[in-house]
């Protein structure tokens, strides 16, 4: 029988950060499971690396072209509006409170997620799942709410619902939970994760209960903290609180019988899920909110009204454009990476993938051509410079863009992506939907600063190594199992 899995998965965390807590003694939990295990340091996450692109494809194996999950907002062209999931105090309440709850507690599971979860997977394999505040957390369970306050809102109302489907353990809070274990999340801060007792403590808290009852084969637990606090206070914040989070998986750990045993009985991985870049004191914001000579909507009530050429959907360090019929895109293209702050420029046309940066244009898709270290065969027409690529005989390098073929491929490759997809130059970002932004550090391009993460892993079954891409997490735990193994995410999605 395959080892029970625990995985943790540290909201934001920079690989470097993390080494550094390790290597000074600050982080002696998660150093035993580097140490016991293997430790990859550059890990890559999906494009755009914000945070429910992210976690689906974490718990899917999926690209954003597979999930359907592109980021903290985008445009559905079928209803003519923009889909935010949440970010920042300010953006949730310009759109409406209510409508970002319900987008990110129903919506985003129940209706646009495409690709199978971890959760139903394993389930159709007889392995029980246990997941605590996880924002993808799709299962064949269902599971009320508790909240009495939110109950009586759901009934007579356009959003929100009574329950959601989830894991057989299913802990969010104080809004969801699959029995009563007396823990509860009421030492939380902030807007609505205030109110409803999501966080950090209390996951730690959950972690420890299923760690000492054996609740589940397969665990996932949730710290977003880390994230949060580089985004307002910078990276050398985040470092102080990774101590905080080490402590947290000690207190998992201890449940589980302490560290040593907890290795050997557990196959144990440890992951973040995108990286952080710093953000200049000054000029740090790209306003996206006009383009000369086109008449451009945005903003959280953004849509394809008369005259509206361009609709605009920020997503940190990067940003999806959506053209209307007839909008000349080179133009439009030349116009934009010309601005401070805009590092490249990407999108589809016919059967490639095209990106241009620094005056310099690379088109590129699957095939027999050259090989890069993840073992993807590519074909390149234009200069690889675009994408700072070395040639090397048959082989190819990425350099500051890690895996960025890949990585672009599988996110333009849904309209749910846009016509044109925009990376930010390290120090700037494109903010938010309504126009606010972080003042500290910030994600979501395709630059490495962004895009690296880290994997910590021990235990797995034999022959099975540390994942190096996120998209490989499911499909590595799926084979530990041995249950189906999910399709390959990224270039060969259709």
């Amino acid at each position: 029988m395959p080892k029970p899995v625990l995985l943790l998965v540290l909201d934001g965390i920079r690989p470097d950060v993390l080494r550094a807590a390790i290597r000074d003694g600050d982080a002696p939990n998660l150093g035993a499971l580097a140490g016991r295990g293997e430790a990859v340091w550059d890990a890559v996450s999906v494009f755009p690396s914000i945070t429910p692109a992210a976690t689906a494809a974490i718990a899917t194996g999926g690209a954003p072209a597979e999930t359907g999950i592109v980021g903290h907002a985008w445009y559905d062209a079928a209803q003519g509006s923009v889909v935010v999931y949440g970010a920042m105090t300010e953006t949730v309440v310009l759109t409406g409170a209510i409508k970002v709850f319900h987008n990110n507690v129903w919506r985003m599971n129940r209706d646009d997620l495409h690709a199978a979860t971890l959760f139903e997977t394993l389930h159709e394999s007889g392995v029980d799942g246990a997941c605590v505040n996880f924002p993808i957390r799709r299962g064949p369970h269902e599971h009320p709410v508790r909240m009495r306050s939110v109950g009586r809102y759901t009934k007579g109302s356009r959003y929100l619902g009574v329950s959601v489907k989830g894991p057989k353990e299913y802990y969010m809070g104080d809004l969801f939970y699959s029995r009563d274990t007396g823990a509860n999340g009421r030492k939380g801060s902030g807007g609505i994760r205030r109110s409803v007792g999501i966080n950090d403590e209390y996951a730690a808290e959950i972690g420890a209960i299923l760690m000492r009852e054996k609740a589940a084969p397969f665990n996932l637990v949730y710290f977003f903290k880390g994230d949060s606090i580089a985004h307002h206070r910078g990276i050398a914040a985040q470092r102080e609180w990774v101590t905080k989070a080490d402590g947290y998986v000690a207190r998992i750990f201890e449940a589980g019988g302490g560290v040593d045993r907890v290795l050997d009985e557990y196959a144990v991985m440890a992951l973040s899920d995108h990286g952080h870049a710093p953000l200049l004191p000054e000029g740090r914001y790209v306003e996206l909110g006009s383009i000369p000579g086109l008449q451009v909507s945005s903003g959280s009530r953004a849509r394809f009204g008369p005259g509206v050429d361009v609709v605009v959907v920020p997503n940190g360090r990067s940003a999806l454009l959506y053209l209307r019929d007839g909008v000349d895109r080179d133009d439009l293209v030349k116009g934009l990476i010309s601005r401070r702050g805009v590092d490249l420029a990407a999108w589809t046309e016919d059967d490639w993938t095209i990106a241009r940066r620094l005056g310099k244009e690379l088109s590129f898709r699957p095939g027999d051509g050259l090989t890069d270290a993840y073992g993807d065969s590519w074909e390149l027409d234009g200069d690889p410079q675009a994408l700072d690529l070395t040639v090397a005989g048959d082989s190819l390098e990425y350099g500051d863009y890690p895996d960025a073929l890949e990585r672009l491929w599988g996110c333009l490759h849904t309209p749910r992506c846009g016509d044109v997809v925009l990376s930010a130059t390290p120090g700037h970002t494109f903010g938010e939907v309504t126009g606010g932004f972080h003042t500290a550090s910030d994600h979501g391009s395709l630059h490495a600063v962004d895009s690296e993460v880290f994997v910590l892993a021990s235990g797995l079954s034999e022959g099975l190594r540390a994942p190096h891409r996120i998209t490989d997490v499911a499909p590595t735990l799926l084979e530990h199992f041995g249950a189906e193994k999910a399709e390959p995410a990224g270039h060969r999605v259709s």
